[in-house]
This record gives structure tokens, C-alpha cells and sequence, in this order.
């Protein structure tokens, strides 16, 4: 059995590589969420292991999370994915949003 034309080759190998894009742009949109409590003066420390911070880390945390990625998807022209971008994920929420061009 020969070997396949040359031309055939180069097509299946080019529809394993990924497309070349002529441009490319870029933006950038931060949401920066600080987090504090403040207690009465009867206040001893910490000896309930930032119970304030546990919540907010068990149930709001996971509902901005949601809401943050169905307001990105409610797009069909956006895709939203998390990324890791070296930063403690406990702490920071990245996500990248592509525009799906047709």
C-alpha cells in the first residue's frame, strides 16, 4: 500500500493544528470582593476559627460564583471557563471569557 498524495497528508495534519488567528484582542474586567467583620467589645479573638469566614467561604461564595459564570454563559456569543493563574483559588475567582466568533 503507497504512501498517501503529499497534499492529503499536509490537509489532515492541518486539521489537527490549531487555527492561526490574524488579530487578537484582549480586555480586562475585575471584580475585587474585600471581605472584614467587626465585632462588639466583648470580642476575645478568634477562638471560633473565623466562623464569619467559613460562612461566607460555604454559602455566599459559591452563590457569586454561580451567578458570576450564568450572567458570562447568558451570552451564547461568550464562553466562560475558570483558569489557574497561579493564585491561591480559596482567594481569587479567575475566569476567561472568549468571544466565540463565527
Amino acid at each position: 500500500m503507497g504512501a498517501a498524495p503529499s497534499h492529503l497528508a499536509a490537509r489532515a495534519w492541518n486539521a489537527d493544528t490549531p487555527v492561526m488567528t490574524a488579530h487578537r484582542e484582549e480586555g480586562e474586567f475585575t471584580i475585587r470582593i474585600e471581605l472584614g467583620a467587626e465585632f462588639g467589645e466583648d470580642y476575645e479573638g478568634d477562638d471560633d476559627g473565623n466562623a464569619w469566614l467559613e460562612r461566607w467561604q460555604s454559602t455566599v461564595r459559591p452563590r457569586v460564583v454561580r451567578a458570576v459564570f450564568d450572567a458570562l454563559r447568558s451570552d451564547p456569543a461568550f464562553t466562560a471557563i475558570p483558569v489557574t493563574r497561579g493564585r491561591s483559588p480559596d482567594e481569587n475567582l479567575d475566569i476567561e471569557v472568549r468571544f466565540v466568533g463565527r
